[in-house]
C-alpha cells in the first residue's frame, strides 16, 4: 500500500510521517484492498469493483470532524457497484469527470461530469463509472434538526423528493458548500466545537435549499400564541451566557420554553432583529472585547479570534465586524 503525501505524491507507509488523526490516504491498484478501506469508513455500504482490462487504480482521502466527513476518490479505469442500504447520513457528491447511475425508487438518474448527485438516506443502488469525485456527509439527525428549525416539520415528515440541484443557481451553491467544508475540514478552522457546529448545520441547510424535499413545500408554521417579551428575554439571556457553547436555533427555543418557528417572529416582533442576527450581535462582541485585550506578541490574531468566536471565515468576520463597529478588526487588535 502507498500513502499520499499533502501533494498527491505516492510515498511508502513505512516510516512516513503520521497523518492527522482525522485524516486518512490511500492509493492502491488492489480492489479488496479498497473494499476493506471502504468497508471501515462505510460500514453500510456494499461495494463491487469490476477492473476492466487495464486494470483497477484508485486514490482516496478521508475526514471527520463531528457529524461531517468529506471524502476525495479517483477510480482509473474500473467500475464500481454500490447498494446502499437506508443509513443515517445525507451526502452529495460532485463528479469532476465520470459519472453514475442511479437507481432509486423505481427511476434512474444519470449524472455525468461536473454533475452534482444526492446519496438519499433512504438507500439507492448505484453505478460508478472511472468517476472522480468528492463527497460531502452530514449526518440525518443534523439535517432533520435544521429542517424542524427552518419550518416546524416534524422530523417523520422530511424526506428527500429527489437527487439532483433545483436549478443552476443552487447546484453554485452546493459546490460553494463543498468547497467550505473541504477547506475546512482537512485544515485547522473547524477544531472549535463552536464553530464546528456552525459548519454542520450550514452544510445541513444547503442540503435542504439545493435538493428537492418536503421542507422546501411546508410553510413555516407559527404557533397560535405569539411569542411575549417575556420568552424573548429568556432566550436573549440564554445567547448572552452561551454564546461561546455551539447552541442551536432549538436549544434557544427551549430556554425561552416556545417552539423553534416562534422565535423568528418574536424577535422581530419585539426586538427589531432575529435570532441568528442577536447571537452574531453577542459574539461579535466577545471578538471585540478580546482584540481589544490581545497584547503585542501574545500570538492573537484576527482569524484565531474569529474562530474562537464562531466565525469560521476571516474575511466574512471582518465584514460583519466593520458593519458593527465602523473599522476594520485590525485596527482594534493591539490598538
Amino acid at each position: 500500500m502507498l500513502e499520499q503525501d499533502a501533494a498527491g505524491r505516492g510515498r511508502a507507509g513505512a516510516g512516513a510521517g503520521k497523518l492527522p488523526a482525522h485524516v486518512t490516504r490511500l492509493s492502491t491498484r488492489d480492489p479488496d484492498e479498497h473494499n476493506a478501506w471502504l468497508a471501515a469508513r462505510y460500514p453500510e455500504h456494499r461495494r463491487r469493483v469490476r477492473p476492466r482490462a487495464r486494470g483497477f487504480e484508485l486514490a482516496t482521502q478521508y475526514a471527520a470532524r463531528g457529524a461531517l466527513d468529506v471524502t476525495e476518490m479517483r477510480f482509473t479505469a474500473a467500475t464500481a457497484y454500490s447498494e446502499l442500504p437506508p443509513v443515517s447520513y445525507v451526502w452529495a457528491s460532485h463528479a469532476y469527470s465520470g459519472g453514475w447511475l442511479m437507481r432509486w425508487h423505481g427511476r434512474e438518474v444519470r449524472v455525468g461530469e461536473r454533475g452534482t448527485l444526492l446519496m438519499p438516506p433512504d438507500g439507492c443502488a448505484l453505478l460508478n463509472d472511472c468517476c472522480w469525485h468528492t463527497t460531502v456527509r452530514v449526518r440525518l439527525d443534523v439535517v432533520l434538526r435544521v429542517a424542524r428549525e427552518q419550518t416546524g416539520l416534524d422530523p417523520a415528515q422530511v424526506r428527500f423528493t429527489g437527487v439532483q440541484p433545483i436549478s443552476a443557481a443552487a447546484h453554485r451553491q452546493w459546490l460553494a458548500t463543498l468547497e467550505f467544508a473541504r477547506r475546512g475540514i482537512y485544515g485547522r478552522t473547524l477544531e472549535s466545537p463552536l464553530v464546528l457546529a456552525a459548519a454542520e448545520e450550514a452544510v445541513a441547510a444547503s442540503l435542504l435549499a439545493v435538493f428537492p424535499n418536503t421542507a422546501m413545500t411546508t410553510a413555516v408554521r407559527t404557533p397560535r400564541d405569539p411569542a411575549v417579551p417575556a420568552p424573548v428575554r429568556r432566550a436573549m439571556a440564554f445567547i448572552d451566557a452561551h454564546a461561546a457553547d455551539p447552541i442551536t436555533r432549538t436549544d434557544i427555543a427551549a430556554a425561552a420554553r416556545v417552539l423553534p418557528p416562534t422565535l423568528g417572529p418574536a424577535f422581530r416582533r419585539h426586538r427589531d432583529t432575529t435570532p441568528s442576527a442577536y447571537v452574531r450581535r453577542v459574539r461579535l462582541h466577545r471578538a471585540h472585547r478580546q482584540l481589544l485585550a490581545a497584547q503585542p506578541g501574545d500570538g492573537t490574531t484576527i482569524a484565531t479570534v474569529a474562530a474562537r468566536c464562531g466565525f469560521p471565515d476571516p474575511y466574512r468576520f471582518a465584514a460583519y465586524y466593520r458593519q458593527a463597529y465602523g473599522r476594520p478588526p485590525s485596527q482594534s487588535l493591539h490598538s
